[in-house]
Formats: structure tokens, sequence, C-alpha cells
């Protein structure tokens, strides 16, 4: 259903198909996902494709309004095109995609056969969010491939280095694998981050605080699961520096606190993430609107993924 306003690359031998979602709202709503795609197409052998989602929400739209919302869109994606013709390098392929679909249908369409998706989260209330949904909570839920959500105000930086990935012994391998190849991409470290805690004694229940022996045992517990989550993944990247952080605490904290310095967070989606109507759980949600860096979010692994309620279980925990 696609009407693409220009021809598609075809360059079949480039590795990688980088997919930005347009909005309507003008450039400075999507500038900052210009900005990492065209940051990501230098440092890969890649082509992008800016996609517009032509048809508002709940329209159905036929005859001379579906050619009026087309001529729009082509429109908005050509704009789109001229903005980030100045930030990528010359020769750098470029396909503009007015769709005859929702913003939505469109960008789930195209990660059918995308590498990545990336989106700008358009600033607005939380209690707007909670009643429409956005877009790219829906589409890092229901992807068929990686999704990376950028907010505003994380334009590209040089100043930060490296990629972080949440992970746990049973969940958060397609994140360490889809992070380490980011990091191998980006020419920088990767620091697989488990974030575990215990929340009472289970040797005696109840509200009773874990004694200094529980704690040490658990943390050695924690590395151990950690280290062979990973070990597989070193043993297939010697050529990227990688580091393994057990981390007592909140989930979300500990993801947060260690990807300060970051230029990525990769984390995998839980197991009913399609069923929500708004998209993700408030454990990811919450990831995007506080991380300091762009979080990429990853379909789930064959292995059960996380759910909300793990956070407050009284065993290790962590959010993948």
């Amino acid at each position: 259903m696609g009407v693409p306003v220009e021809s598609r690359s075809n360059d079949s031998q480039a590795a990688d198909r980088l997919v930005v979602g347009i909005g309507n709202a003008g450039p400075a709503h999507y500038r900052a996902a210009l900005g990492i795609a065209a940051r990501m197409s230098r440092q890969r052998d890649a082509t992008i494709t800016l996609v517009h989602g032509s048809l508002p929400r709940l329209s159905i739209a036929t005859g001379g309004g579906l050619e009026r919302h087309l001529t729009r869109g082509r429109q908005i994606v050509d704009e789109a095109r001229l903005a980030l013709s100045a930030m990528v390098d010359p020769g750098t392929p470029i396909s503009l995609a007015a769709m005859p679909r929702t913003g939505v249908e469109a960008l789930l369409h195209e990660s059918q056969s995308a590498t990545s998706l990336i989106v700008q989260r358009r600033s607005a209330s939380a209690v707007y969010r909670a009643f429409t949904g956005a877009t790219s909570h829906t589409v890092a839920a229901q992807a068929a491939c990686p999704v990376i959500v950028v907010r505003h105000d994380q334009l590209e930086s040089d100043s930060r280095r490296g990629v972080v990935a949440g992970v746990a012994p049973n969940s958060g391998q397609r994140a360490l694998e889809t992070a380490v190849t980011e990091a191998a991409a980006r020419k920088c470290p990767l620091t697989a981050v488990y974030v575990w805690n215990l929340q009472f004694s289970p040797t005696y229940g109840g509200q009773i605080e874990p004694d200094g022996e529980e704690v040490e045992e658990a943390a050695r517990w924690a590395d151990s699961q950690l280290a062979n989550v990973v070990a597989g993944v070193v043993k297939n990247h010697p050529d990227v520096e990688i580091h393994a952080r057990s981390v007592k605490g909140v989930t979300e904290v500990g993801l947060l606190q260690e990807c300060e310095h970051a230029e990525l967070l990769v984390v995998e989606r839980h197991r009913d993430a399609h069923r929500a109507s708004i998209g993700l759980g408030t454990l990811i949600r919450h990831l995007i609107e506080h991380a300091p860096c762009p979080v990429m979010i990853t379909p789930q692994s064959h292995a059960a993924g996380y759910s909300d309620a793990d956070v407050t279980e009284p065993r290790a925990t962590t959010e993948s």
C-alpha cells in the first residue's frame, strides 16, 4: 500500500536500512530523530527511509480525500529530506514514502524490512499520552525490528560514548545481541547491566530485611548469572570492549544511573507489550521519559521476557 514519492534505493548490498518516522508537526518534532539517523548512516553501510503515514487516526479517506492526504504527505517527507540532507554525507541513499496508512500502521509495515526504526517522542502531557496513546510507544511495543525512541532534548552529542544494555538471566538476550551490534558499529564500549534486589529475607519472610550474608550471597549469584549471559557475546565479538555490571537496587534507577554518560540504552520489551492499549509497560515508558540518552527497544527474545510484576518480587530482578 506504500506510495513512495521517490524511488526506494536499489542498493541491495546495504547492510542496514534505517527508517525514520516523520510526523506532520514540522522539523522541530523530528530533528533529533534525523540527527540519530544521520550519525548511524555514517557509522555503517546504511540507507535511510523517511516515512509518513498520511491518514489521520480514525479516518476513512477515499477518492479525492485520500489524494489530498497523500499530497500533503509528500510535501511533509520532502521537507524532512531537505532537513536531513544537511546532516548526512553526500551520496547517502535517502528514500521517501508517503503512505495511505496511519502513522502507526505505516511504521509497523516498514518494520518488517527495516534494520531499525527511529521515532521522536512528541512533547505532550502525561494525561494526554495516557488517553491518546503515543505513536512512539505503540510502535516500539509492536514493531518487528528494534525501535529507537528519542526525545527532542537528545540531540546527537560527541560528549556521550558507550552503549548500555539491560539484561537478566532469563531475558534480555535480544537486547544484548542488538547492543553489541550497535557498539561494534559505533566503535564504542558496551556495558551489560543486571539490576537486582532483595525485598525481604526469604528465610524468615514478612518484612525482615535481608542480612549482610544474604545480600553477599545474592550478589555472587547475580554476578555469576550475568557472566553466563555475557559469555557468548564476548566470545562472538572479540573486537568489542564489553563490561558486565550487576547492580543492587531499583531497576529503573539502576539503569538510568548506568546510562548517565552513554549514547544509547538498549532494553527488551516484555512479553505482553503488544497487548497493551498504549503500548509499553510502565518501566520502559519511565526509561523513555527520563533516560539521558535515546532508548532502543528490541522485540522479545525467544526466552520468556520480564513483566512489570517481576520488579516487586522478593528475588533478584531486572528490566530488559
